[in-house]
C-alpha cells in the first residue's frame, strides 16, 4: 500500500474518533440550512447561487478549523519527529495529511447535496449549474484545505495556524476589494477566488479556472513539503 494512502486513512480515523469534525459538520450543515430555507422563502425561486456563495464564506472559518491541527499538533507531541525519520518522505507524509482532510470536507461537500435533491422535489432545478457550482465549492474547499495544511506546517500551535490559514485564504478571496484599473485590476481578478468561481455559478466550467485551483493547491502543498523538509535537517 502507498504509504501516503496509510497516512491519509489514518488522518481519517483521526478525524471521525474526535468530536471536532462531528462539530463542524453539524454547524456546517445548521447554518446551511438556515441559508438554504431563508433563500427558499425569501426569495421564491430554486436558484440556489445564494446558497454556493453563504456556504463559500461560511467555508472561510470551517477550513481552518478542519486543518488547524494537522501538521502542528504532530509538531507540538513531537510525533513529527518520529515521522520525518521513518521510511517516509515530507512528500508522501504531507500528501498523506492533504488526502485525509480532502476526504473529510468531500464529506461536507456529499452531504450538501441535499439541498439541491429537495429542490429538484419542489421544482424545477437546472442540475448543470448546479453540478458545476458545487465542483466550484469543492475545488475552493480543497483549496482552502491545501493553504490551511501550509499555515498547519509553519507553527505548533494550532490557534495560530488556524489564524494564518484564514488570513491567507481572506487575501485571495478579498483581492477584488481593492479599487485599481488596468492590469493591476486584470491581476488580482484573476489572483482573487472569487472571481474564479463566477464562471461555475454561471454552468460553465472553464480550463483557466480549473489550471487556477490546481495550481493553488500543488503550489501551496509543495511550499508545505519544503518546510517540513528544511526541519528534517535543522
Amino acid at each position: 500500500m502507498n504509504k501516503w494512502w496509510v497516512v491519509a486513512r489514518r488522518e481519517w480515523q483521526v478525524s471521525f474518533q474526535s468530536p471536532l469534525a462531528y462539530v463542524l459538520l453539524g454547524i456546517w450543515m445548521l447554518l446551511a440550512g438556515y441559508f438554504y430555507v431563508s433563500i427558499l422563502l425569501g426569495n421564491q425561486t430554486t436558484n440556489l447561487s445564494a446558497l454556493y456563495q453563504n456556504l463559500i464564506i461560511l467555508l472561510l472559518f470551517i477550513a481552518p478549523l478542519l486543518t488547524m491541527r494537522l501538521l502542528a499538533e504532530e509538531r507540538r507531541t513531537g510525533s513529527e519527529e518520529l515521522m520525518l525519520t521513518a521510511p517516509l518522505s515530507p512528500a508522501q507524509w504531507v500528501a498523506g495529511k492533504y488526502i485525509g482532510a480532502l476526504l473529510v470536507w468531500t464529506v461536507f461537500s456529499v452531504v450538501s447535496l441535499l439541498f439541491p435533491l429537495v429542490t429538484s422535489r419542489l421544482g424545477t432545478l437546472d442540475w448543470g449549474i448546479t453540478a458545476s457550482s458545487f465542483l466550484g465549492l469543492w475545488l475552493f474547499g480543497a483549496s482552502t484545505l491545501a493553504i490551511g495544511i501550509f499555515a498547519s506546517s509553519l507553527t505548533e500551535n494550532q490557534v495560530v495556524a488556524a489564524m494564518v490559514s484564514f488570513a491567507v485564504v481572506l487575501l485571495f478571496y478579498a483581492t477584488t476589494w481593492i479599487q485599481t484599473t488596468g492590469w493591476v485590476s486584470t491581476l488580482l481578478t484573476y489572483v482573487s477566488m472569487p472571481g474564479q468561481l463566477n464562471n461555475f455559478t454561471l454552468g460553465v466550467i472553464g480550463v483557466q479556472n480549473l489550471i487556477y485551483f490546481v495550481s493553488l493547491i500543488f503550489g501551496f502543498l509543495f511550499i508545505s513539503v519544503r518546510a517540513v523538509d528544511l526541519r528534517r535537517w535543522t
